[in-house]
């Protein structure tokens, strides 16, 4: 990592372990990581009769709150707002200025034992940390992830020259000029994010357009939305390698060109953090855990794994989600399950692109499934001159409800709670569109929306 790497105050941390106020290292649950899963899990098993130990070598709370959501939506909130050193004086104060201590005083106030070093497991139900070894029944991994590094030759992520998201939202100074290695989510915010503050930004991605599993009518608008922020986007090429020296990055592309920046941000994606947890001393391979729908891992009784360690979708609200099952199987009816609810997500460009449950991709094929396409032209969007927007919303013939979302449009992030709803809440079409939408809002293109399904349903009965 760069010299801008984030570490946490020391305001709570001083070697400071719960556990030597108790001394008794005998608990029913250790909670391996301590991020927004952890946290969460701590939560849900407050007033239980379980008892806890959580160990977390970094940030109680982990990234979300220091160093990806939301200093990412507060530095995208500033970026026509504020100056640069006025957002980050913002973003600092939203993020404590990495002072955790907050964070683990609610996780001691669940009643849990905090241990500040990481952990690592040495055997059934026994958690080693910091030269103690805890008894324990249950063990739950709730590590997070790591950024994907692509095996491209001369990319090394400790060079100065190179960040990942974590840098690039730490850091102090503002760089004149940006490369973006993947065009994802979280690429597509800190290039939107960049170029709002006057960087020159390029997004450099295999894909051969952005979300490129969404509606492609949704891909278009990102890709003309993030253009008119005055990023040069390049897709459907190959990185060859990668040059760095002390001034510069220069990555050279397969077709032959080459492009320079003073920064190179890599944003390929996360990976499940499982490294260092000890899985072989239950004889388990880090890489090839499976992971059942309650959480378990196949092959063990009492081993967990939550959040984005387990690999699924990683998201925060995704996190709570599955700290809420894990709870129910520990303590609880041991009925719930993580895919029991649709998946919501957002990318926080302007206008924000919202996912509900499966992708355009995931259904194109699928015949039992049939596609309303709204452009985005409601009263309200002309009043407050959103410009163009796009949703696709799908549902079942078999059973007439909506089963999925894409789209793109002003304020696409707020209205999505409707169609989670719907969808969860498995609402027929034919209700969906006999409800009032008020008058004048963005909202009012889900009753479009839904009055095309109903007729598409009509047209093929």
């Amino acid at each position: 990592m760069s010299d801008d790497t984030a570490t946490p105050h020391d305001n709570d941390r001083n070697g400071r372990n719960d556990r030597r106020d108790n001394h008794d290292d005998s608990h029913s649950v250790a909670v391996i990581g301590a991020g927004s899963a952890g946290e969460a899990l701590l939560r849900e098993l407050a007033g239980s009769a379980e008892r806890i130990v959580v160990f977390e070598p970094e940030f109680v709370g982990g990234e979300c709150p220091f160093l990806a959501c939301i200093p990412s939506k507060a530095m995208l909130h500033d970026r026509t707002r504020r100056t640069w050193r006025q957002a980050v004086e913002r973003r600092d104060e939203i993020t404590s200025h990495l002072d955790d201590s907050g964070h683990a005083d609610e996780a001691r106030a669940t009643g849990a034992t905090l241990v500040r070093a990481a952990a690592r497991i040495v055997g059934p139900g026994a958690v080693e940390a910091d030269g103690v070894t805890y008894a324990v029944e249950h063990i739950v991994i709730a590590t997070g992830a790591v950024p994907v590094v692509p095996d491209i030759a001369g990319l090394d992520v400790a060079h100065d020259r190179v960040w990942t998201s974590r840098d690039a939202l730490t850091t102090e100074d503002r760089p004149d000029s940006l490369i973006v290695i993947g065009g994802g989510p979280i690429g597509s915010e800190l290039a939107f994010l960049f170029a709002g503050f006057g960087a020159s930004v390029t997004t450099i991605d295999i894909a051969e357009r952005p979300v490129g599993d969404l509606h492609p009518r949704v891909g278009d608008l990102v890709g003309s939305t993030l253009r008119a922020a005055g990023i040069t986007m390049i897709n459907g090429t190959e990185i060859e390698r990668v040059e760095l020296d002390d001034d510069a990055a220069t990555v050279h592309l397969a077709d032959g060109s080459q492009h320079t920046a003073e920064r190179l941000i890599v944003a390929a994606g996360r990976e499940p953090d499982r490294s260092g947890l000890g899985l072989a001393a239950l004889g388990l391979d880090p890489d090839n855990l499976t992971v059942s729908d309650t959480g378990r891992v196949e092959g063990t009784e009492s081993l967990w794994v939550i959040g984005d360690a387990a690999g699924a979708e990683q998201y925060t609200h995704v996190a709570n989600h599955h700290a809420a099952v894990i709870a129910d199987h520990l303590i609880g009816a041991k009925t719930r399950t993580f895919g029991e609810v649709v998946v919501p997500a957002c990318i926080f460009i302007d206008p924000p692109v919202v996912v509900v449950g499966p992708s355009w991709s995931d259904l194109e094929d699928d015949p039992d499934v049939v596609w309303a396409e709204v452009e985005l032209d409601t009263p309200r969007s002309a009043t407050d001159e959103h410009g163009p927007g796009f949703l696709a919303v799908a549902a079942r013939r078999s059973t007439r409800c909506v089963v999925a979302a894409n789209g793109i449009g002003a304020r696409f992030d707020e209205i999505v709670h409707a169609l989670v709803v719907a969808i969860d809440g498995s609402v027929p079409v034919d209700r969906l569109v006999q409800m009032i939408q008020p008058f004048p809002t963005v909202g009012e293109v889900l009753g479009q929306a839904f009055e095309q399904l109903v007729n598409r349903l009509a047209d093929e009965t």
